[in-house]
Parts: C-alpha cells; structure tokens; sequence
C-alpha cells in the first residue's frame, strides 16, 4: 500500500562520506605525486605510520613518510589507485557501511552528449540483518523517447542547463518511503562535481512530501536496495535473483553465473512488467562487487556502456 505522507523533518546530519573520500584522495595523490602538502592536510602531525618489511617491524613518525613520498613519487606508471568502496563499521545496531556506484559519459565520445548517474546506499546495523538503510542519487533527466529524438539530441546536443532528477529514500523493517524532485543544473557538469550533489541534497528539507509503502513480504528488516542486493548476488558468484525497492517500486533482479569475467543479467518492475537487460564485466578477485564495466539498453535504440575509470 502506498500513501502520500507529508514530514516535518529536522536539519539533515552532515553527511561524511564526501569528507572520507577526500582524505583518502589527499593520500593516494601526495604518496603519488610528492605532494607534502596534501600528506599533510590528511594526517594528523602526531600520527604514525607501522608495519612489517622484511619481517621487521617499523613504526615511525608520519613525518618520515612524507619525506619519502618528496623524494620518490609512487606513481611511476606502473601503478593505479581507485577508492572502491567506503565502509564505516562499528558493533552491532551502531555498524553502518556506505555502498556507492556513479557513472558519466565523455561527450567527446558521446557525439556531446553529457549523461551521468550518481548513486549512494548506507546501510545501519548488522551485515546480515540491517536496521535501516538510506539511498540517494541524482541522474539526468534524459529527454530520449524515441529513435528520433534521441537523433536530434545527437545533432544538436543541449547547451546551458540540463535537467536533472534527485531521489532520497529510507528503508526500516517492512516499510519504505522516498520523494523525487527535478531540477536545472549545468549540462557540463560531471559526476563528480560536489556542487551538483550539495544542490540536488538541499532539495529535500523540513518541507518534502514523502511517498510511504509498507511491504508485508519483508515484515522483520528492511525491504533491499539496489546496490545491497546487486551486491549481494555478485557476491555469490553463481546464478541467481532477488527483489529490491527503489522509489516505491519493486524490482526483480536476475544475475546469470559469471562467464570468463561476464555476467547477464535483467532488472524487471514488478508492476509494469518493463524489463531492462544489461551485462557485467567484473576483475577476477574473491569478492567481485565492483564492476569494471556495465552495458545496457534503456530504450530498443539506446545501449549504453560505462567502464570503470584508470
């Protein structure tokens, strides 16, 4: 059942996971680059760095890996760092760990179109049976209807602004409830850009009418996510489906077993009956959650494919 419910809700909590990210890019860049300067804006002055080498133990002052890091820059080209995933944990109901997918296109390889998707997912409580979990994203409101219009968009590609839409949802034991809003930002704007994400985040405050759906097939926790449960599937490394709730929809999701790094898959709207079909690729590694390229076909006329950046 799905009801229209109208909440006064308090300030939004700061939300750290831009800040962790950024810490870490102040890193792996100054480690990559010789930078002392981001090295020091991401470590405390008292901190220390230890480990092993050579079956000896060090533990010296970070100061020293600064000075290493100024006269000999890790990037020598044959190496690569990414931030694949965030994870803030804690003990049981305070556990919490952050799942997060975005993509974009190159409108130099896009005949100019510029399109991107902004995902994020944190998920309250144990691993296994969480006591909440929050999503938010931001994709472009994409005007392509037909064969015809997606031409034109081609031709003659949007200039200034772009119209984008935002949806912030929130999962608790057999109950679900989200709202979605469009706005205009510019069309030159990639996914990365903090601005657009601060902007389509000050779209939900005090004010926000909710949509709310209860769910008795999920009475005890809360009703999957997108990225939870495709996370969960790839995870298993064999065929397999399982529902999620995105919006106040639900959806089926279908993973075939991984073959030579590629899996099939099928996302299907329990209401409509619509189907989306798209492929995997992921790196051959224990736990393959993170794709490093994601094929698949909106609209009979439209394939899209994104790949992981290096």
């Amino acid at each position: 059942m799905t009801q229209l419910v109208e909440h006064k809700t308090g300030t939004a909590l700061v939300d750290d996971y831009d800040a962790i990210c950024r810490v870490l890019r102040l890193c792996t860049e100054g480690e990559a680059t010789g930078a002392r300067e981001k090295l020091e804006e991401a470590f405390h002055p008292d901190a220390h760095m230890f480990g092993s080498l050579a079956g000896e133990r060090y533990d010296v002052p970070i100061q020293e890996l600064f000075d290493l890091a100024v006269s000999a820059p890790a990037d020598t080209g044959n190496y690569r760092a990414r931030i694949l995933s965030v994870q803030q944990t804690g003990e049981g109901a305070q556990a919490r760990r952050t799942l997060f997918f975005a993509a974009g296109s190159d409108p130099q390889r896009a005949h100019g179109l510029a399109r991107l998707g902004w995902m994020r997912e944190v998920i309250h409580g144990p691993e296994t049976t969480p006591a909440q979990i929050e999503y938010f994203g931001v994709l472009t409101s994409s005007p392509e209807e037909s064969l015809d219009s997606a031409r034109k968009s081609v031709v003659a590609p949007p200039g200034g602004q772009s119209l984008f839409a935002a949806v912030n949802g929130r999962h608790t034991a057999g109950h679900s409830r989200s709202a979605l809003t469009k706005f205009e930002y510019s069309s030159e704007a990639p996914w990365s850009d903090p601005a657009l994400i601060a902007k389509a985040q000050s779209l939900f405050g005090p004010d926000t009418t909710w949509r709310e759906t209860s769910w008795p097939k999920s009475p005890n926790q809360p009703p999957p996510t997108f990225l939870l449960q495709l996370e969960a599937l790839l995870n298993q490394r064999t065929k397999g489906s399982g529902l999620y709730v995105y919006n106040e929809q639900e959806y089926l999701l279908d993973l075939g077993a991984p073959q030579q790094g590629v899996i099939k898959g099928s996302v299907r709207n329990q209401r409509t009956g619509n189907r989306t079909a798209f492929r995997v690729w992921v790196e051959k590694a224990p736990n393959p959650a993170i794709p490093v390229r994601i094929e698949f076909q909106p609209h009979s006329f439209l394939r899209l494919t994104f790949e992981a950046v290096k």
